[in-house]
């Protein structure tokens, strides 16, 4: 298969993949929100595709949803241009996308999120949906906690200040759009924002009161050391934890766990 993405895929390419056994399918939920002063607000997104385009080739039977956004920004509403879904709208995007594969046949569906925003609600729809769809196999994937204890260690071993990968368009983030996207960065733009740990009350606070309430610039840790080689490396991975945790889950459900 050269197309992976399904949109861009016509129906008798869709058609044959799926008697081909390619009848994995995975959906991203990404967000089109602020990513600080020197960051475009697409780039959960962007994101979304090169990680599910990845996780297709690795996997090797599985094709390419058009990723879902924008997302649950709420949190980032203060800043222009970011658009938020209401929970229910969301939920019920994504609900019609697991539907509609479910309906043309794909028998693996797994849902992964982009943006942090999203985690919780999507872990949510899986559950759900695994019991509504018992002949499918509905898979989530890496959780926010996964994510940030990953690049935690990230951060350590490429010897970065504490916190500068704080998650949210910081050292790691602009480094994987610089590896990807570069024309969607402005490095003379980039700075630091919140360096503290984001966990327990901050990130509560993050989400319940607004990224404002954290950091005036819309970034979670500190953007300046960011460069594209460091990109390409915390890509892999991510995208490494990304797939031990799907293959897991998709062993589980063999299983009938």
């Amino acid at each position: 298969m050269s197309k992976l993405l399904l949109e861009e895929m016509s129906w008798p390419e869709i058609r044959e993949a799926l008697n081909n056994g390619m009848k994995t399918v995975i959906i991203f939920a990404g967000s089109v929100e602020q990513h600080g002063p020197h960051m475009a607000e697409i780039t959960d997104t962007v994101l979304g595709y090169q990680s599910a385009i990845d996780l297709a080739k690795r996997l090797g039977n599985a094709l390419v949803a058009p990723v879902i956004r924008p997302g649950l920004s709420e949190h980032h509403m203060a800043l222009p241009g970011t658009i938020t879904l209401r929970p229910e709208v969301f939920i019920g995007v994504v609900e019609d996308y697991i539907a509609a594969y479910v309906r043309h046949g794909f028998e693996t569906i797994i849902v992964a999120s982009s943006h942090g925003g999203n985690f919780k609600t999507v872990a949510q729809i899986v559950e759900d949906q695994a019991k509504k769809y018992k002949d499918v196999k509905i898979i989530g994937a890496f959780s926010l906690s996964d994510m940030m204890s990953t690049i935690a260690k990230l951060e350590k071993n490429d010897s970065l200040p504490a916190g500068a990968c704080g998650g949210h368009s910081c050292a790691w983030e602009t480094s994987e759009m610089l590896f990807f996207a570069p024309h969607l960065v402005d490095m003379d733009k980039a700075e630091r924002g919140f360096l503290g740990e984001v966990a327990g009350e901050i990130l509560q606070k993050f989400f319940d009161e607004g990224v404002l309430s954290v950091a005036q610039n819309g970034i979670l840790g500190d953007a300046r050391p960011s460069n594209a080689e460091r990109g390409e490396r915390f890509f892999k991975a991510l995208q490494d934890k990304q797939e031990q945790v799907i293959r897991e889950n998709l062993d589980k459900a063999r299983k009938g766990q």
